[in-house]
């Protein structure tokens, strides 16, 4: 199966939210939590100055970060794992 193709620009995108999953759960897990976080934070993203145009960027990354911050994320129970056989 081939690879499927990534600019450098999202394998950064996935670094930063595999680095985000791992300081909140100490696993590098990536989840769309993760991923919208990373993004909120990319300054030069669509998605962040989609969501300051909307007056709700400062207000989601707090969300986010309440929510990846909470015993219950931690613990996985908020997060779907992929099972090993695909």
């Amino acid at each position: 199966m081939s690879e499927t193709p990534m600019s450098p620009r999202m394998r950064r995108l996935l670094e930063r939210a595999a680095e985000i999953a791992e300081e909140r759960t100490g696993t590098r897990f990536i989840g769309t939590e993760s991923v919208l976080r990373a993004m909120a934070d990319d300054e030069d993203a669509i998605a962040a100055q989609v969501l300051r145009e909307l007056g709700v960027l400062e207000r989601v990354r707090a969300r986010l970060d309440q929510i990846m911050s909470s015993a219950e994320y931690a613990k996985g129970s908020n997060r779907i794992f992929p099972s090993a056989s695909g």
